[in-house]
């Protein structure tokens, strides 16, 4: 009962108010140079152990702060099978790496890209609530992970949050990952050397500081790096994505004509048939409070009660602001309902739509007393659409959408040039042999590694390449041959007999611009007791060197 009234003190005094700044903590002001410094940071993918994820590739403003890539990455929920009703549209990280840098399966995703095991939360606002992580877990107060002392006692959540992914063996980093590690790669990479398009902050403070201990001098005084350091100016950077300029914030200040009739019918739903309100609260809409909507049952994932200890929390997540939800392409924690856009909110079971309108999802054991069957109030499907195109329009900040400034980034690697191409056909064995092409092939990257996977671990492979492709495909001895042969690899297989091989190869590409844009072509053949001949073969794979 006291967490209620406090709620329903807290509601009352945050109607019509406006949305403030983001309130840096004392031990962490906001300046200028910690700002550049950390959106350098978050949007440099050699942050990660194998130069394949940013911190913005999971959080781009332009799909709401959240991960934007489609389709979205499915991990498979509580049963550990794909394909059933609880998996997860979670955010692919890393192929699983050894401290050595060398391929190595996950028990759940193999060699294959592992993926969150919920949906990435926006970063835009993030510093507007008390706790972040879905289940609450990045607390106020910021312990240095290198030192264990406490550097912010209160509004620290954003550097609490901020050190989690950069070690994390799914998201960034690989198994055994320490902050030397890090410190020792910033230490070495040219800024945001794989981005392209870079704004033009950025491009001004590369001219005054080309290297990040240069700019961590800038920053901090001296060039040290350190984890306490990346904290901060992650952090700082975050809390100048502020998506408060929406056509609700200009009608709450007084400009009676930005929104439409039509979004003040849906305002109106919201704020009192809908009940949306009462989790959702003004400014931020959200209550910062995790509610249990019982989507799934309580033991795929206990939510928040792993961070509060509360009863009440068993199978609760954190109320996400609703600001930019409409720029979101899945929806709750765990990304089982499609987008505020797309028609399968009217007809998919498990849409926010029918969700909201049936009261809850499939496991009433501890819901939410908040979480009431709208239909039961006499509310309707069209008034939850007319609900959702309010939220679509009035709460959308065009400058996220649009990329603009304070939104404006750099386009990653990752996403800005193709994948390696896969062409022509393979023979399967126990499985058909594939490569781990994750690292990026540039010029210049002296820690380039491809990864191997197929045929049997007890057995030999044979990796072929050549700067020419057959198209269509040949067939010699029974096998078919995508790669005119320039010279070939052999590789001893680790594994257990019987089960997929697999290997990694260390090979740098020398910084040698002639060697830019380079097709080379790939095929692996591996012993297969299963496959006809004893032979498995991949497809080929083209890798263009960048």
């Amino acid at each position: 009962m006291l967490r209620l009234a406090l709620a329903t003190a807290l509601l009352c005094a945050a109607v019509n108010a406006q949305l403030g700044p983001m309130y840096a903590p004392a031990q962490n002001p906001q300046t200028p140079e910690k700002i550049i410094l950390g959106k350098f940071l978050f949007w440099d993918e050699q942050l990660s152990s194998d130069d394949s994820v940013a911190c913005g590739t999971c959080h781009l403003p332009e799909f709401g702060g959240t991960d934007g890539r489609t389709p979205h990455a499915l991990a498979p929920g509580h049963d550990g099978i794909y394909g059933t009703a609880d998996d997860i549209h979670g955010s692919s990280g890393v192929v699983r790496q050894a401290s050595n840098r060398t391929f190595t399966p996950s028990a759940v995703f193999g060699l294959q890209r592992q993926v969150t095991g919920r949906m990435s939360p926006s970063n835009l606002g993030a510093g507007h609530h008390a706790d972040l992580f879905w289940d609450l877990r990045a607390r106020g107060q910021f312990t240095d992970p290198e030192t264990n002392q406490i550097l912010i006692p209160f509004n620290g959540q954003l550097e609490s949050q901020a050190v989690g992914p950069i070690l994390s063996s799914v998201e960034m980093g690989h198994v055994g990952r320490t902050w030397q590690d890090v410190r020792q790669k910033l230490q070495s990479v040219e800024p945001l050397k794989l981005a392209s398009n870079l704004t033009p902050d950025l491009v001004a403070e590369l001219v005054l500081h080309p290297t990040y201990p240069t700019m961590f001098a800038s920053a901090f005084g001296d060039p040290a790096i350190n984890s306490a350091r990346i904290a901060f100016a992650l952090a700082s950077y975050q809390r100048t994505l502020n998506p408060d300029q929406t056509a609700w914030d200009q009608f709450i200040a007084g400009n009676t004509n930005a929104m439409t009739p039509y979004e003040q019918q849906g305002y109106s739903l919201f704020s009192n048939q809908g009940n949306c309100h009462a989790c959702h609260w003004e400014p931020l809409f959200s209550d910062d409070l995790p509610h249990n909507l019982g989507l799934r049952p309580i033991s795929e994932d206990i939510g928040a009660f792993v961070s509060t200890n509360d009863p009440f929390d068993i199978g609760g997540f954190k109320t996400p602001s609703l600001r930019n939800a409409a720029l979101k392409q899945r929806l709750f924690h765990n990304g089982q309902s499609v987008a505020l856009n797309d028609p399968g909110q009217l007809t998919d079971a498990t849409s926010t739509l029918n969700i909201y309108l049936q009261g809850g999802g499939v496991d009433l054991s501890n819901l939410d007393p908040f979480m009431l069957p709208l239909i039961n109030l006499g509310v309707t499907a069209n008034d939850l659409v007319i609900i959702q195109d309010f939220i679509t329009t009035a709460l959308t900040d065009s400058r996220a959408a649009n990329r603009q400034p304070p939104f404006d980034h750099p386009d990653l690697r990752s996403m800005a040039i193709a994948p390696p191409r896969v062409f022509g056909t393979g023979l399967a064995g126990s499985s058909e042999p594939f490569l781990i092409d994750t690292a990026p092939p540039y010029v210049g990257n002296l820690e380039y590694r491809l990864g191997l996977a197929g045929g049997d671990g007890a057995g030999l492979a044979v990796l072929t390449y050549g700067f020419q492709s057959f198209e269509p495909g040949l067939n010699f001895a029974g096998l078919p041959w995508n790669v005119n042969v320039h010279d070939w690899l052999p590789v001893a297989l680790q594994g257990a007999a019987g089960a997929p091989g697999y290997a990694t190869l260390h090979l740098p590409i020398p910084d040698v611009p002639t060697l830019s844009l380079l097709p080379l072509y790939w095929q692996l053949f591996c012993d297969d007791p299963q496959a006809p001949n004893g032979i498995s073969t991949s497809p080929g794979w083209e890798f263009i060197l960048h």
